[in-house]
């Protein structure tokens, strides 16, 4: 189980790709847009159904509300068609800003777990039906050239959250210990995930909020338009830095 795993052979064409490569203002758009979009959306929808009257019910629920609420934030780590936007900004409408991040946690780490153990007790084939074959090729490259220890681990954990279900099939392909993966993604994903708890908590709350995080969309990518030139040139720079 320890041994480290080697994958397939990838084409040239994706051998050459690599994350910091694929930063491009359209990336950056689509990504503003959704997020956008969702916390527009979770403000419609708390501004009509009322934050009381949502409460009331999840109270009601009792502890089937939280178990199913990280079931299915578990299950968006495994499927990587699911997307854990929606439910990651309502946790903190639905059970309160502290009790909604540790749920959230809690998912992505029963998800995460079932992540690694799945990519090293059936190897790359069955990965590859859970995330595609693209996404396949970007967990090779991550756990060939990134993931060396614990220390890589948590930093991809703090800088790639929006990415870390696909890091977690990674690990199992590493000689990370399980119990290591457990501790590290608790630890650097705590502050991530209270962060977008709480920007959906407040966000669908306070239309001010909302518009402010409008406007900070709008200020970043326009700054990204503006100078993407030489970011782009630092980006690959230190791309080339990574894999030496």
């Amino acid at each position: 189980m320890n041994e480290r795993v080697q994958p397939e052979a990838v084409p040239d064409s994706l051998a050459q790709d690599n994350p910091q490569e694929e930063f491009s203002s359209r990336s950056l758009l689509i990504g503003g847009a959704l997020f956008l979009a969702l916390l527009t959306v979770l403000y419609i929808a708390v501004q009509s159904i009322g934050i009381d009257q949502l409460q009331t019910t999840i109270a009601g629920a009792g502890i089937l509300g939280p178990l199913i609420f990280v079931g299915i934030k578990a299950l968006t780590f495994t499927f990587a068609p699911l997307s854990a936007g929606p439910i990651q900004f309502a946790s903190g409408i639905l059970f309160g800003v502290i009790p909604g991040t540790l749920y959230s946690l809690l998912g992505e780490l029963l998800g995460g777990t079932v992540n690694v153990i799945i990519a090293r007790a059936f190897g790359r084939r069955i990965v590859s039906r859970f995330v595609g074959a693209a996404a396949m090729s970007r967990v090779d490259r991550f756990y060939e050239r990134h993931l060396n220890d614990w220390k890589s681990l948590l930093a991809a954990r703090v800088l790639l959250f929006s990415v870390y279900d696909f890091i977690s099939y990674a690990v199992g392909f590493s000689q990370i210990r399980l119990s290591i993966y457990i501790v590290v993604s608790f630890a650097g994903g705590l502050f991530p995930t209270l962060l977008f708890v709480l920007i959906g908590s407040e966000a669908s709350q306070n239309q001010n909020v909302l518009l402010l995080f409008y406007l900070l969309a709008a200020i970043v990518f326009f700054v990204f338009v503006l100078f993407r030139e030489p970011i782009s040139r630092m980006i690959k720079q230190y791309g080339r830095q990574v894999q030496e």
